[in-house]
Formats: structure tokens, sequence, C-alpha cells
């Protein structure tokens, strides 16, 4: 027993500071009041949330694909709904998580009134 929590407390450390050391990376990067991000960064920068996005969506209806759903009215419905809400709200509000919570909002109460 005593050999197991030893691993997991071991585990759990490494996994913190390989997630810390990462997430610093960036700041130690592009650190300074005199240092700028790359164009390259700046442009990658407008097409991160939209690229998530998209995957999530992907991934949703894949999901709903491989499940046997091919009953469109019935069992695609909400997610499409749902979909289309947070589309519709990145398309014009451009914040990615009010889109990503609406959506998730709207999907769940669907389902639960299904």
């Amino acid at each position: 027993m005593t050999d197991y929590v030893v691993y997991l407390a071991g585990a759990i450390t490494v996994a913190w500071l390989v997630t810390f050391a990462l997430r610093l990376f960036p700041f130690a990067l592009f650190a300074g009041k005199d240092r700028e991000l790359p164009p390259a960064v700046e442009r990658a920068a407008a097409f991160v949330s939209p690229i998530i996005i998209a995957g999530l969506i992907v991934y949703s209806y894949y999901g709903l694909y491989t499940a046997g759903y091919f009953d469109l009215a019935k069992d695609w419905a909400w997610p499409l709904v749902a979909g289309a809400l947070t589309v519709g709200l990145q398309l014009w509000k451009g914040n990615p998580l009010a889109s990503i919570l609406a959506g998730t909002v709207l999907y769940m109460l669907l389902v639960g009134l299904k």
C-alpha cells in the first residue's frame, strides 16, 4: 500500500512539473517589454479558436455516426441545433468561451427535455 501511494504521489508530481514547465515555456520565450510576438504566431492565434471549435463539432458528430444513430430527425436534431448555435455565436461575437458554453448548455437542456 505504501509503495502504491509513493508511486501515485511521484506520478502526480511529475505530471504537475511537466504541465507547469510547458505552460511556463511561452512566457519565458516571449517575455520582456521589448519583445513582440513573431508575425507567424500572431497569424496562427487568429485560427486557433475556429479550429478547436471545428474539431469539437466534427468529433461530436462523428461520435453520433459511429454509435449507429441514423435517424436524422430524431437523434441528430439536438446536436445540429446546438452546433448551429455554437458556430453562429462564434461567427457573430467571436468569443469562443461564450460560444462553446452556450452550445453545451443548449445541448444539455435539449437532451434533458428529450
